[in-house]
């Protein structure tokens, strides 16, 4: 064990804001991970504190990032459809993961060209994060391809399931994949704690879920 990262992973598990996030960094040094894939890079924020996390148990030259986002091509039109953030260019998030000394790999551009084009590449990893585009559409498109990486001891989280319904996220949230996910080949957990935000419609309910395969199939 690396004392330095675990000593690190202990601040980041009291410190993480919003809490649900938590989650990503306790599944990964709970089960020793060290192929990560991400889905929605975003700034590289949660990738470099995985990648530390992963650290805690591996050599940062034995772990393998994963990551797939539009960085710099998401257009405005895709970014209120997808209830999106705008993420740096590309080239900014690559030299901020570079230096973590772990093996980086990004992906720019759609995911529904991308992880059928790359995903074969790739092969069995550890932990998936599902944290891209926010439409229905592509949470399951996202799905669909990278449940293909999972092994039996595969974990993968989903973020955004929308505890409450409300007309201002119809269609958006990882609810309607999730809740129909086929109980015989994918164990399912609704994870803790629920992260409440308090919006001018409501109040906005968000939890993580875990998924993994079912270790009877």
């Amino acid at each position: 064990m690396n004392l330095a990262a675990y000593i690190r992973y202990l601040w980041l598990m009291q410190r993480t804001r919003p809490r649900r996030y938590r989650a990503l960094f306790e599944t990964i040094n709970q089960t020793a991970c060290r192929r990560i894939v991400e889905i929605g890079v975003y700034n590289g924020r949660h990738a470099v504190q995985m990648i530390q996390t992963a650290s805690v148990h591996h050599s940062l030259p034995d772990i393998y990032y994963f990551g797939f986002d539009l960085f710099e091509d998401l257009s405005e039109d895709l970014l209120r459809k997808e209830g999106s953030k705008k993420p740096p260019p590309y080239s900014v998030v690559q030299h901020k993961l570079e230096k973590t000394g772990a093996n980086i790999r990004l992906f720019k551009g759609d995911t529904k060209i991308t992880l059928p084009r790359f995903i074969s590449g790739i092969g069995e990893v550890d932990f998936i994060f599902i944290d891209g585009g926010h439409s229905v559409e592509t949470i399951r498109s996202d799905w669909n391809h990278v449940k293909e990486l999972m092994g039996k001891d595969t974990v993968a989280i989903f973020d955004d399931y929308y505890v409450n319904e409300n007309p201002e996220i119809a269609g958006l949230g990882c609810q309607a994949i999730v809740d129909h996910l086929d109980q015989d080949l994918f164990d399912v957990n609704l994870l803790e704690p629920t992260d409440v935000f308090t919006k001018e419609w409501g109040e906005l309910k968000i939890k993580m879920v875990m998924v993994k395969r079912n270790s009877s199939v």
